[in-house]
């Protein structure tokens, strides 16, 4: 059976999650959309681990002042995947769709989508071996990948994308590395460095500065797409 969300305490962890936004859009850390984004998913929130997502990427510290450790062993044998998934789909078909898949790893099935809307949020996913390959088929579809995860740290990702029509958005966390070997057949490929952009738009300079907690993730896009786009954020 599937973990039940926790809801114990979460009004004052709301309520630090908030403080921790208005704290980041502050000091220039949250861009005005993105700060009201996060605002209106906080207030929002119906569990614990909801609450998580919306600092997700916030430094470390942190979060471990909102949401310390514990030492309570966590059961993971139910969240697993089943490496006998890997032959099948995670299909949808004229519809929306919206997933938080427990783990990451070669035993995800092929993301499919067709005349549909689809989500997949790996932000909290348990991430194995590497290097890892997603494979995603979007046909007159908007398809969106998060892998804002910092358990990618130094690891490998393949990601295919077959399809047409559609379009395919894939977040990854600061610091990722874009090899390019999809084909754009009629199609657009394009590839946004927010805090690049966010730098630029306030001091007139396109220099990124390094961050030491930016994640070395190799990703390699792959496959071919018709008469769509693809985009790529991080």
């Amino acid at each position: 059976m599937p973990k039940e969300p926790t809801t114990y305490g979460l009004p004052n962890k709301r309520e630090k999650v908030i403080e921790a936004l208005k704290l980041a859009y502050t000091h220039q850390n949250l861009e005005d959309h993105e700060y009201e984004r996060r605002l209106h998913e906080a207030t929002n929130a119906q569990s614990i681990e909801a609450l998580k997502l919306v600092v997700f990427d916030f430094p470390a510290d942190i979060r471990a002042s909102i949401f310390p450790e514990t030492n309570t062993t966590t059961d993971t044998s139910t969240s697993t995947l089943s490496p006998t998934l890997a032959s099948s789909k995670m299909q949808v078909i004229m519809g929306n769709d919206s997933r938080n898949p427990a783990e990451l790893s070669n035993a995800l099935p092929k993301i499919s989508a067709i005349l549909s809307s689809q989500t997949l949020d790996f932000r909290l996913s348990q991430v194995s071996e590497t290097p890892i390959y997603i494979r995603v088929e979007s046909i007159l579809s908007s398809t969106v990948i998060d892998l804002r995860n910092e358990n990618l740290k130094n690891k490998q990702i393949n990601i295919q994308i077959n399809g047409a029509l559609g379009d395919v958005k894939i977040m990854l966390p600061r610091g990722a590395k874009i090899q390019r070997n999809i084909q754009m057949l009629g199609s657009e490929y394009k590839v946004q460095d927010k805090q690049r952009s966010w730098i630029k738009r306030l001091t007139g300079s396109n220099k990124k500065e390094e961050n030491n907690e930016d994640i070395q993730l190799t990703v390699n896009i792959l496959g071919v797409f018709w008469l769509g786009n693809v985009k790529i954020i991080y």
